[in-house]
């Protein structure tokens, strides 16, 4: 049997058959079996991105001081420089970093390499020059917080025992001012000691009519009252429905107590 088997061999040596099939099949042309490579995002381009958002959002927070710079809390307490400074510069490091990332990749200069960082940097830079042109256009910003006014119109005791708490007791006491002439005043009243004076109108429409002519008054007022000051050293504190003039510095101490707007009395003249 063992002859047989040889015998067979044999044969299938002779006719070719013993080669069998390859080892491996050879690769098909259209097959790449080099190893798959992930792209993996360059480092450089996401810190692009982190810079290119803080332009943006200080220019989104300077654009926000410039509207309503009185109702942010803290943001409202940083200067418009400082945001600027913040804005320009980490724009300025955007850039710089979108630089490194295009040719730091794999395939350099790859336009889609950092886009997200200069997005960012154009979007931090519209915000910053609009927060600057309305900055400019507004000093005092578009949205105003509401005046404060608190002063006791109701009560001539009220009115003059504030400003005594608020700059000094008045000595010689407070007298009535007599002002013919003038429709919708409720109280008017005056102190030599501290050369103040205040007026109180009836209601906001005698408030408007009369605030101009009992203003342009107070020279008048002064040289008939006495009291030691020029009109060019008085100051007006103004509220809804309600005047006071004295010294700067009375008027600056009053507008804590009671808000208001002071300004120099002769300030449109």
């Amino acid at each position: 049997m063992a002859d047989g088997f040889n015998q067979l061999d044999q044969r299938l040596a002779d006719s070719g058959y013993d080669e069998g099939l390859p080892a491996s099949y050879p690769p098909r042309p259209d097959i790449d079996e080099r190893p798959i490579q992930i792209a993996h995002a360059n480092i450089w381009s996401r810190f692009a991105a982190v810079t290119g958002l803080v332009s943006a959002l200080a220019g989104a927070a300077l654009l926000a001081h410039a509207i309503a710079p009185s109702r942010l809390g803290v943001i409202g307490q940083v200067g418009i420089s400082a945001w600027v400074g913040v804005s320009v510069a980490f724009a300025l490091l955007t850039i710089i970093l979108v630089v490194i990332a295009r040719h730091s990749g794999t395939i350099p200069n790859r336009p889609s390499v950092g886009s997200a960082g200069i997005i960012l940097l154009i979007c931090g830079m519209l915000l910053t020059v609009a927060g600057l042109l309305i900055a400019n256009s507004f000093p005092k910003g578009i949205i105003k917080a509401p005046a404060r006014d608190e002063a006791p119109i109701s009560s001539a005791q009220a009115m003059t025992g504030g400003i005594d708490k608020a700059v000094g007791q008045c000595a010689s006491g407070w007298h009535d001012i007599g002002l013919d002439g003038y429709v919708g005043i409720s109280q008017a009243r005056y102190c030599t000691d501290t050369t103040m004076a205040y007026v109180v109108f009836d209601n906001d429409s005698a408030a408007s009519l009369a605030k101009g002519p009992i203003r342009a008054r107070v020279p008048d007022l002064l040289s008939r009252y006495g009291g030691g000051l020029q009109p060019q050293d008085l100051w007006l504190l103004t509220g809804k429905r309600w005047m006071v003039v004295g010294s700067k510095a009375q008027v600056t101490g009053l507008q804590g107590q009671w808000g208001g707007q002071a300004e120099p009395l002769m300030s449109q003249h």
